[in-house]
């Protein structure tokens, strides 16, 4: 047996339930260690037996030692190795135990085990498994977004706001869209408040993430773009600042972007502005999208907003909706552009051409 695995051997003994309070601490602590080096976790990821012992820690009723866990837990899942190895652990389930953390009101680092889970479902070919686990329990990912909904579920001060993130990456995958867009459940339009949440930028951006990937799903597009969600104000109005347009071309526009006060501020992230665009442009993939948004006036918003917009890529994703709204349904040619084949050079020269803008080039 190697001196390695004569130190883990003593670590698990000492990561046990009973083991003194501060000796709990230092195991935790000697684990996250190991975690630091591709070596570590290599090791670590060999040895369920550890992994197991600092899962059961989540709930000890000594706070220092559970903290000490769950960080050593994120360290773990920040690389897809330990994902991989915490997610095959038998007999104990670590994204049930991450969900009773959540679930626990007076959980003081439920904050960490959010993140936890937001590590576990990022990549993608792991990402399925979480929602596998996830799946064994009825209704658990509404569950959890009812309780992501409310800021002040956790008593103890954690705000779980990265548990946003867990849902953006299930909302990767296309049976994960099929639960956030479940027309009998309310995954989604209890996620739609957030696009403007002004209390977290980490809430906004998932929020907008996740709409964004919804918007991937074309066959969906028809109940997005309709009244259950009203997909286009929810998309326009981080876009939208103190625009003044006249009477007749306010009445066209969603009823959230009609009349919007002069105090009324852009979003000032541009990779949310960015996520944003290209969920207008993946709506205007079919002839119905397209006829959707010129129905409700989405060029005006977007117009004042090129003159506000300073960020290359998101002026380039402006541009690229435009032309599509602004030109009619015979000179585009196709009622669904991703059946649309682009040659070689012509790819190459749009390439060329985006990589000009990007650098700061004119058009």
């Amino acid at each position: 047996m190697s001196v390695s695995d004569d130190v883990l051997n003593s670590l698990v003994k000492f990561l046990s339930p009973e083991a003194r309070a501060d000796v709990k601490t230092l195991a935790c602590n000697s684990v996250a260690q190991l975690t630091g080096t591709p070596e570590g976790l290599q090791l670590l990821s060999s040895r369920p037996d550890v992994l197991k012992a600092v899962v059961r820690l989540v709930h000890n009723t000594d706070t220092s030692a559970v903290s000490e866990a769950l960080t050593t837990l994120i360290n773990l899942s920040a690389e897809e190795t330990g994902c991989k190895a915490l997610l095959d652990l038998m007999e104990l389930c670590v994204v049930d135990e991450m969900i009773k953390c959540i679930k626990n009101k007076d959980h003081p680092h439920a904050d960490l085990a959010c993140g936890v889970l937001a590590n576990l479902s990022k990549p993608r070919a792991l990402c399925q498994k979480v929602l596998d686990q996830l799946n064994l329990g009825s209704n658990r990912l509404e569950e959890l977004t009812r309780i992501f909904c409310q800021m002040d579920y956790n008593k103890k001060g954690a705000n779980l706001h990265r548990l946003a993130s867990m849902i953006t990456n299930i909302s990767q995958l296309k049976n994960g869209r099929k639960l956030i867009m479940d027309k009998n459940g309310f995954v989604l339009n209890r996620l739609l408040p957030f696009v403007t949440c002004k209390e977290s930028v980490d809430r906004r951006y998932a929020a907008v993430a996740t709409l964004h990937n919804c918007c991937f799903d074309k066959a969906s597009h028809e109940w997005l773009l309709g009244e259950e969600v009203e997909v286009t104000g929810r998309l326009l109005l981080p876009l939208a600042g103190p625009d003044t347009f006249t009477l007749e071309e306010n009445d066209k526009l969603p009823l959230d972007l009609q009349y919007l006060p002069n105090d009324k501020t852009r979003e000032p992230e541009p990779n949310i502005r960015r996520l944003l665009l290209e969920a207008l442009m993946q709506l205007c993939v079919t002839r119905h999208g397209r006829e959707s948004l010129r129905e409700q006036n989405v060029y005006l918003v977007l117009r004042e907003h090129h003159k506000w917009e300073t960020d290359h890529h998101c002026l380039m994703l402006n541009e690229d909706v435009v032309n599509l709204l602004i030109r009619t349904e015979d000179e585009i040619g196709a009622d669904d552009l991703s059946s649309v084949e682009v040659s070689d050079d012509m790819a190459k020269k749009f390439t060329a051409q985006d990589e000009h803008y990007l650098a700061g080039g004119n058009t």
